[in-house]
């Protein structure tokens, strides 16, 4: 390594939210041969600027998924001090972000080595290891970390409150409880914690509790939250939690939520549409939720639709009907990406899809493992509206193509943007 390239390095460590350092660092690489690392770098650093549904996201997903996942750059991953390991990691802005913990306590041992090695603003706590968050709160360099995330702990109101004071937590702005991590007491004090006012994301995901608690501790959050990503998925909220969960104010000022894997069902996702959330919701996500027919046309039906912009439906098993009723509802005209894998859509749905003005502006639709045949095919590549789809996935775990006539006229119509 020459010493521009150390002293760049070194500078991306030490001032991780810059991108200047970084940028110059992909210009020295590249001249040095390291064209493709270099690209990734900037290409992160420009999604990173972006929401995931920008038409940069969608075509980065399309033509170049490593920009999303690096795990091309995983050569590039440098050694790490005991008690660290890249069995978790994630890159942001070209670098590697995130690092799996395997022991806490010999990470704080450590001291600072960790961000030497590398521009680290996240851990994951390994499910093995059951930390301490009385050590963590009393460590300096927590506060050079952004998010933390948790799978086991079970951390009480005491816990959680005597981190949420640490003053070396005032950069957290994500947080991830799952599996045995978190008390329900612990989330009541988080909710009432000024921590909480600074959360901008939060993942609670297969808590050990039941859902109805969940929704108390979150019943806790005060007005005025900066939170405005929330994941509860697979927590087993039904139909009977969704209409308290649904009224929270909590909810009511997201930009996106997830209810991924809970067993709504139609009363639940109809509590929601009713709710009025979707109403500032840019991203929703209803993967295995379960609405049925009564459940879509619920949502296609509520007010404030216009601002949503990802949706995703999958694996619900939703009929053509349903899909004619998403396709037919003018609210949805803001949509840029949505997710209908995993359904029963067959060529009539397919049909319908093409033959929707209001689905004129998708940049990226998702019919994996859709039940369409050649019919359908030809539907979607004959379509009036779909001109600006940058991503149309239709591909199968059989490998059941189309025939050559659809196939060709899928090819014609949107060449590359189309997954076979």
């Amino acid at each position: 390594m020459t010493s521009s390239h150390d002293a760049l390095y070194r500078a991306i460590c030490a001032h991780p939210d810059e991108d200047t350092p970084r940028l110059a660092f992909a210009d020295l690489i590249e001249e040095n041969g390291e064209g493709r690392r270099a690209g990734f770098i900037r290409t992160q650093v420009a999604l990173a600027r972006l929401p995931t549904y920008d038409p940069t996201w969608v075509n980065a997903r399309q033509h170049d998924p490593d920009a999303v996942t690096g795990w091309l750059m995983t050569q590039s991953l440098p050694r790490v001090p005991s008690g660290c390991s890249w069995h978790r990691f994630e890159f942001r802005r070209g670098f590697p972000w995130k690092v799996g913990v395997l022991s806490l306590a010999a990470l704080l041992e450590s001291g600072d080595a960790v961000f030497d090695a590398a521009p680290i603003q996240a851990i994951d706590l390994d499910q093995r290891d059951r930390p301490s968050l009385a050590a963590l709160a009393d460590w300096p360099h927590l506060a050079r970390l952004h998010r933390l995330a948790f799978s086991t702990g079970w951390f009480d109101a005491s816990d959680i409150a005597r981190f949420a004071q640490s003053p070396h937590a005032k950069n957290i702005t994500e947080l991830e409880f799952e599996f045995e991590s978190l008390a329900p007491e612990g989330l009541t004090a988080l909710a009432a914690s000024p921590l909480f006012g600074r959360l901008k994301a939060l993942e609670l995901s297969a808590n050990a509790f039941p859902p109805a608690l969940l929704i108390d501790s979150l019943g806790a959050v005060r007005r005025g939250s900066a939170l405005s990503r929330l994941s509860l998925a697979n927590n087993r909220v039904g139909r009977h939690d969704a209409e308290n969960l649904f009224q929270l104010s909590a909810l009511h000022e997201l930009q996106s939520l997830d209810m991924s894997d809970n067993p709504l069902a139609m009363d639940g996702v109809t509590a929601l549409a009713e709710s009025g959330i979707v109403r500032g919701l840019r991203e929703l996500n209803l993967h295995k939720t379960r609405p049925g027919l009564a459940g879509v046309k619920a949502l296609t039906e509520a007010s404030g639709l216009a601002g949503l912009r990802m949706l995703d439906l999958s694996n619900n098993a939703l009929g053509p009907s349903a899909i004619k009723a998403l396709a037919g509802c003018s609210g949805v005209r803001g949509l840029r990406v949505l997710n209908l894998s995993n359904n029963h859509v067959r060529d009539s749905g397919a049909a319908d899809l093409a033959a929707s003005g209001a689905l004129a502006g998708l940049l990226e639709l998702d019919l994996c493992e859709s039940e369409i045949g050649d019919a359908g095919s030809l539907a979607l590549a004959d379509s009036p509206h779909l001109n600006g789809l940058l991503r149309l996935d239709l591909r199968t775990r059989t490998g059941r193509g189309f025939g050559d006539t659809a196939r060709a006229a899928l090819v014609a119509r949107f060449g590359d943007r189309v997954c076979l």
